[in-house]
């Protein structure tokens, strides 16, 4: 009989490999995959290292370049590529130098800068003393040290033990939406349907390129750096998401891993109706899949996305949303940045001074008075009659609305500099 190409029996698993938790960021979750497979689990064994040396301890972001160095040596290598493989995962170890994590950050304008964040800054190898030393860098630390939300924790043992940078990032994500999640879609809640706990929808595009299948060129010469790959649906189920499941499902049984995966495909859209979207059913050990645990094919009974009895929304209270928002609790400088930068889509030059000197003087008495206007402001970006007004109506709805009503949930508000009559007179908008 021919031998699952996928089992796993536990005496195959990597020697030296403990299982014990990391974490990471949700922005290093959600970025594009642009490594190999011993790339990312260096990457694992270098976050189980930072844990150990920074989290444990309790220490914050290094502000020491000294205390970034850690000294690997062959026996550790062994354990990211395998005892017989310590040359080839030298190489890979090397060549993190060059991978980085997409990042954004806003220079003194307010202005959106999109860049890259490395990994790995230095390295070197010291003959001598047959070592590697690794020096992680500054800007990759705040995704791996002091989260307090908007994190993803994972097994670092089961992570390194996955045979394909497939099943790594569909690990991942597992991990990310396998707890407590539950999608909101507010069209879907118009209608009577509810999401199950632990369904997550990625449409094509995001899949894509979460996955690295885009192709991808220089920002600045407009050169081709990788052409792409797995155009329709019928590859990727064929050579990502069967081969990833497969995977995780095998190491499941054997108790290697504690999440595995369904999926489907989503709504279906345009000529011919091609897939648009996939619908993904995460099972843990806590709320395992009904009966057998076999992935879903044609002819079984089909999967829901939706509760059977929709259970009743709660509505969030003011501080609960703003506690949830991604602005909050950041650095105030950053804060004032993104309200900048905000209040500079509507406003003018002349107007955004004024409510920026007006949340000054807020802020003097509630700290949280930058991370309250970030929210409110956002809410209203997502309604759809905003979405589609004029730039007049986004003004008027940010000064009448949004900064003086909107804001008394939080117990204060911003009267307008001007009436609306007056805004008509302005004919240099936005100048």
């Amino acid at each position: 009989m021919k031998k699952e190409k996928n089992c796993y029996p536990l005496k195959m698993s990597m020697i030296g490999i403990h299982h014990e938790k990391v974490s990471w960021s949700n922005v290093v979750i959600q970025s594009p995959m642009a490594c190999s497979l011993l790339e990312r689990r260096a990457m694992y064994f270098l976050t189980k290292e930072v844990k150990h040396k920074f989290v444990e301890e309790g220490l914050g972001v290094p502000e020491r370049w000294k205390e970034l160095y850690f000294h690997l040596t062959d026996h550790d290598l062994g354990i990211i590529g395998g005892k017989k493989n310590v040359p080839r995962t030298y190489e890979v170890l090397k060549s993190l130098v060059n991978k980085a994590l997409p990042v954004c950050c806003y220079n003194e304008q307010g202005k959106k800068m999109e860049g890259l964040a490395h990994w790995v800054d230095t390295f070197y190898y010291d003959k001598e003393k047959n070592v590697y030393v690794v020096r992680m860098s500054p800007e990759i630390m705040p995704y791996l040290v002091n989260l307090n939300k908007d994190f993803t924790s994972f097994d670092v043992g089961t992570a390194m033990n996955l045979r394909s940078k497939y099943s790594q990032k569909m690990y991942e994500l597992c991990c990310r939406y396998g707890g407590e999640y539950r999608r909101m879609d507010r069209q879907k809640q118009s209608e009577g349907k509810t999401y199950k706990k632990r369904v997550f929808v990625l449409d094509i595009d995001k899949f894509r390129d979460l996955f690295n299948f885009e192709e991808v060129k220089d920002l600045r010469t407009n050169k081709t750096e990788q052409h792409e790959r797995y155009r329709n649906y019928k590859n990727i189920r064929h050579f990502v998401l069967d081969a990833a499941q497969r995977e995780l499902l095998a190491m499941y049984k054997w108790g290697a891993s504690d999440v595995w995966f369904d999926y489907q495909a989503g709504e279906r859209k345009g000529r011919g109706g091609k897939v648009s979207s996939i619908v993904f059913y995460v099972y843990t050990r806590e709320h395992p899949k009904k009966g057998e645990q076999l992935p879903w094919r044609n002819g079984d009974e089909p999967l829901c996305p939706f509760e059977d009895k929709p259970e009743p929304m709660e509505k969030k209270t003011s501080a609960q949303k703003l506690h949830a928002n991604e602005y909050y609790g950041l650095q105030k400088e950053y804060q004032e940045v993104v309200v900048h930068t905000l209040l500079k889509r509507y406003l003018t030059d002349k107007e955004v001074l004024y409510y920026m000197n007006e949340i000054r003087k807020e802020a003097m008495k509630c700290k949280d008075s930058w991370a309250q206007v970030i929210l409110v402001i956002q809410a209203k970006e997502k309604q759809r009659k905003f979405i589609t007004g004029t730039r007049q109506y986004k003004r008027n709805a940010i000064m009448d609305y949004v900064l003086k009503e909107n804001l008394r949930d939080y117990g204060w508000s911003i009267k307008p500099p001007s009436t609306k009559k007056e805004r008509r007179k302005d004919m240099k908008l936005f100048e």
